[in-house]
């Protein structure tokens, strides 16, 4: 081509109409679309191609996308597809990755939020929280403040009625595992008593079982800080009374 030609078709260049165009000028439109309108604006491929960008910077994914969608049936079995499964659809693992950041998140976003946490340093505060935060829980009820190391409350879980009435054995291990999955340091138990004073029975039950997680926590780094029998506004703990 002549100097005169290079010319030529570098100034058609510069005054094309559409002068994004391939893969690059799509992405762009699509990121715009989502400033502008939100994920709600982009169908289903759409989200798939999105998350293909991060680690597919330079092709067209919308066959990878549409394909992916065909073979596992509907966005969540693919979001929700372990690597194995995306290794079987014939993906990389740096391909499969941004793939499975979506269910990351929502299992994330699905615990207490850190940002909120209240802060319990003292049992003035546990008291207060009890008196407001679970005013309106079902009487009889045993739940479980899990603690971080700051004494932020990470996670308020009821126990589950069923197995409040079952075996000791499946309680404590049921609180234990949570205390490892939330990454909780310490935890308060909570019974909400029917009756006041509560049954000796109950209190009984209530300190053996602490007792018990409170011998195994130990191995795991985590306290029993105490346990509390409340009714409207009464209240005493299994640790002054020396029974934890």
């Amino acid at each position: 081509m002549t100097g005169t030609g290079r010319d030529a078709a570098n100034a058609a260049s510069r005054h094309a109409p559409f002068k994004e165009t391939g893969p690059a000028g799509h992405r762009a439109r699509m990121r715009a679309r989502i400033l502008a309108s939100g994920a709600a604006s982009l169908a289903d491929y759409e989200i798939v191609e999105m998350l293909l960008f991060l680690a597919i910077p330079r092709r067209d994914t919308k066959p990878t996308a549409k394909a992916l969608l065909n073979r596992f049936g509907s966005l969540g079995a693919l979001l929700s597809a372990s690597a194995e499964q995306l290794r079987a659809a014939g993906l990389s693992d740096r391909v499969a990755l941004p793939l499975m950041l979506p269910a990351c998140v929502a299992e994330r976003l699905s615990r207490s939020d850190p940002l909120t946490r209240q802060h319990v340093r003292d049992w003035d505060a546990v008291l207060t929280y009890c008196d407001t935060i679970l005013a309106d829980a079902p009487a009889g009820q045993m739940r479980i403040l899990f603690l971080d190391s700051g004494n932020h409350i990470i996670a308020d879980e009821p126990i589950d009625p069923a197995l409040d009435q079952g075996d000791l054995d499946a309680i404590q291990r049921h609180i234990l595992l949570r205390a490892l999955d939330l990454h909780a340091t310490a935890f308060v138990g909570i019974r909400l008593a029917a009756a006041w004073p509560p049954p000796a029975a109950l209190v009984d039950r209530d300190a053996v079982l602490m007792q018990a997680i409170s011998y195994h926590a130990q191995n795991l780094s985590l306290a029993v800080q105490d346990h509390l029998m409340l009714r409207r506004g009464q209240w005493f703990s299994l640790r002054q009374q020396g029974r934890l």
